[in-house]
């Protein structure tokens, strides 16, 4: 005889404990996977620097001072800055000044380059393999070869996180990252450079959110939900940005600064042997048995006294619950395309996440073409990720996600606005930050929103279709920065127009703050109520 009240069990969180022990291992685990995290994302950017100030090498003047070398060897732009990618011929001592060495003979550098080792003091590719000038693309390519494998990743991994498990997803997507950044150690050419970025790509978003949607959105109750979401992200991925330019700076080689940003990963693989797979999803799947054991673990862990006779109805419920809603059936990512509701819920997450990663990534690697150290800008620019992860800890449930999420966007508009037209280059550069600061903030929100809006059965699946799409932004990002060659304000520009168009469409999201999360797509079906408004989502729609 099926059990009575099986609705008392549809989020079983209360009674095993919300934010007890259990979840708080899981958030001791969450702090390096984090740190870690950091190192996949940005690791590749301190690969391929290139010091602004660098000239034609001319080894006929190598005796003398530097100053002198370029005064004599090197011809000048129309606005007095030396040329980087032009020489002067024969003969060099006919005369000292720039002025004379006007009239002679300019060609392309064909003796290497000098790089200013002030600015950038150690090897990187870029400098080893001289990519300047007619190869200063291979930089940018080798960006977009990264996050071509994250799109890539996103698919295969998301589809894997769904039908084998958020521990298996997250155990391969590390495994791609390891095996990329070793290989990446001993390239000696683009080609291959690239290759290995493309598989280390694999894993940029699965290394980390595959165990965010386990230990945040699946296991832990909805009142701490935010907080255990963001304060790792607050703490330790700021942590690991801050660190990862003077990892670089204190080697003499990008070889070895590469090693060291990628064996850490291989403690993350370690992890997913030592921690539980998600109840909720073997509970989804039909993997009752499974669930229930975790369930047992974690109220045990929590101290929670629970009755066999209600551990046994629990189960009746569970698997009742599977053969009437789910028969064994297989979903995939296009059932979330399977009626117009959906479809556009889908379209506006898409279209959202595209925007905010470009946004993101852009002024990630905008800092680079400033005229600081971009070390220490670097450093400061990833500080903000800190309260960019605090604000929404202390906002999101009081405030909501809607209106938190729109002022990020029109905030970091206004900012990116002001990064284009200001002409002081720390007023641009301060600028540029606190646009940092606001983009940071909507990433965080959203990657939690889309979680909370996605179904159970689906969450791997959809926020790997989300990331996907949103990983074409990210891979945009380089494309977008590089124009700066055509006008220096235009990537602000153009990035400032995205964010006001991703800032209008959000309006018409569900509101998600104080909602449990939907098990399955007819739950889910009657949340995603479509309205301008910032209305919540109850759960008895």
């Amino acid at each position: 005889m099926p059990p009575k009240n099986c609705e008392n069990y549809e989020d079983f969180l209360p009674i095993i404990g919300d934010f007890g022990a259990f979840q708080k291992i899981l958030l001791l685990w969450m702090m390096p996977t984090t740190f870690i995290f950091s190192f996949t994302y940005f690791g590749q950017i301190f690969m391929i620097l290139v010091p602004k100030n660098h000239w034609c090498r001319i080894r006929e003047l190598e005796d003398l001072p530097m100053k002198e070398q370029i005064n004599r060897g090197i011809p000048k732009n129309e606005d007095d800055d030396f040329k980087r990618c032009l020489r002067f011929d024969i003969p060099f001592d006919s005369d000292r000044t720039n002025t004379t060495n006007r009239t002679r003979t300019q060609i392309p550098c064909n003796d290497g380059w000098i790089y200013d080792r002030d600015e950038i003091p150690y090897e990187s590719i870029a400098t080893e393999y001289n990519w300047v000038c007619d190869k200063k693309e291979l930089g940018t390519y080798s960006v977009i070869a990264f996050f071509m494998g994250s799109i890539v990743g996103c698919l295969c991994l998301g589809y894997i996180a769904d039908h084998q498990g958020r521990l298996v997803a997250l155990f391969l997507a590390n495994f791609c990252a390891l095996i990329g950044g070793l290989v990446s150690v001993f390239c000696k050419d683009f080609y291959c450079f690239a290759a290995s970025r493309f598989v280390a790509g694999l894993a940029l978003n699965n290394s980390f959110v595959c165990y965010f949607i386990l230990a945040v959105i699946e296991n832990v109750g909805i009142k701490y939900r935010t907080l255990v979401g963001n304060l790792a992200l607050a703490v330790f991925f700021t942590l690991g940005a801050c660190t990862l330019p003077w990892l670089a700076y204190a080697f003499d080689s990008w070889r070895h600064y590469a090693l060291s940003v990628s064996l850490p990963v291989a403690f993350v693989m370690l992890m997913c042997f030592l921690i539980p797979e998600s109840p909720s999803w073997l509970i989804s799947v039909g993997k009752v048995e499974r669930g229930m054991k975790v369930l047992r673990k974690a109220a045990r862990i929590n101290k929670k006294n629970i009755s066999e006779e209600e551990w046994l109805k629990m189960k009746q419920c569970f698997e009742l619950k599977f053969a009437d809603e789910q028969s064994g059936k297989k979903y995939s990512f296009l059932d979330l395309f399977k009626s117009c509701r959906r479809l556009v819920v889908i379209a506006i997450l898409i279209i959202s996440w595209m925007i905010v990663a470009l946004a993101y990534d852009a002024h990630v690697r905008v800092v680079e073409l400033f005229d600081t150290n971009v070390f220490i800008t670097f450093s400061l620019a990833s500080l903000v990720e800190l309260p960019a992860g605090i604000l929404p800890i202390l906002l999101l449930d009081r405030i909501g996600r809607k209106p938190i999420m729109t002022a990020a966007l029109l905030f970091c508009a206004a900012s990116s606005l002001s990064t284009g037209l200001l002409k002081s280059q720390w007023d641009v550069t301060t600028s540029a930050i606190v646009a940092r600061f606001f983009v940071g903030i909507a990433y965080n929100v959203e990657q939690q929103w889309a979680s909370e809006v996605l179904p159970t059965v689906l969450r791997g699946q959809g926020l790997a279709v989300i990331n996907v799409l949103g990983q074409v932004g990210a891979l945009l990002s380089p494309v977008v920065i590089y124009t700066h060659h055509y006008y220096r304000s235009l990537p602000m520009f153009i990035i400032t127009l995205l964010l006001v168009i991703g800032a209008s469409v959000i309006l018409l999201l569900p509101e998600t703050k104080n909602t449990t999360l939907p098990q399955t797509l007819e739950e889910a079906d009657k949340r995603w109520v479509i309205n301008c408004r910032c209305r919540k989502v109850k759960d008895d729609q």
